[in-house]
């Protein structure tokens, strides 16, 4: 297959889909016509061609695939036209579940609950609706209770190409103040006067 019409080929493609294509599917689609380094090669290709002639979209390498996007310059004329289709929205209880997934997984209902004090039966059951997040597995304890784990479109929602790209604690520490005071060579000692140095005592006459 000439690279050129794998570039067409693969623009089709990720125009058409509505979920991140990895170089491994679009291989499934392609075929032997060509490997996943020339699919990646022509994913490169195609990204510099919109880039170079101002395309108001982009390739985005997101959840670990590709998706054509809109560039940021053009996001409120798209909202314009999709006004009445706001993005999902999740209460303060669903996110706060969700990042003890994200960063604990695969974690089981009982250990969440912990985590929050709360029951979260039915926050858990609304993440698994709107496939934020998946059963795993079970855990091998008694009971085998079942282990949750997040999604690809997780991954798509928070706009993360991996699960490695989730900010650490670190970065919502507040910088330590330093408690030091500097003081300088010459001030003068606190406490009493060396004996050498005080004043001598009067006698008297």
């Amino acid at each position: 297959m000439e690279f050129s019409e794998l570039i067409n080929i693969v623009e089709v493609l990720l125009f058409i889909t509505d979920r991140p294509l990895s170089s491994r599917r679009l291989k499934d689609v392609v075929g032997e016509d060509a490997t996943e380094d020339e699919i990646r090669a022509a994913v490169a290709e195609l990204s510099k061609r919109l880039a170079d002639s101002s395309s108001p979209l982009e390739i985005r390498d997101v959840a670990g695939g590709w998706q054509f996007a809109t560039r940021a310059d053009y996001s409120a004329w798209v909202k314009k036209l999709y006004r009445d289709k706001t993005r999902l929205k999740l209460s303060q209880s669903a996110l706060e579940t969700l990042s003890i997934i994200a960063y604990r997984q695969p974690i089981t209902r009982l250990e969440i609950e912990r985590v929050r004090g709360i029951e979260s039966g039915g926050v858990t059951e609304t993440l698994l609706e709107r496939k934020l997040i998946k059963i795993v597995g079970r855990k091998e304890t008694l009971g085998r209770p079942l282990l949750y784990g997040t999604t690809q479109e997780f991954l798509k929602y928070f706009g993360l190409k991996h699960l490695s790209e989730l900010p650490t604690i670190e970065d919502f520490s507040p910088p330590e103040e330093s408690s030091a005071v500097s003081t300088s060579d010459d001030s003068e000692p606190e406490g009493d006067i060396p004996a050498d140095d005080a004043p001598a005592e009067e006698t008297a006459g």
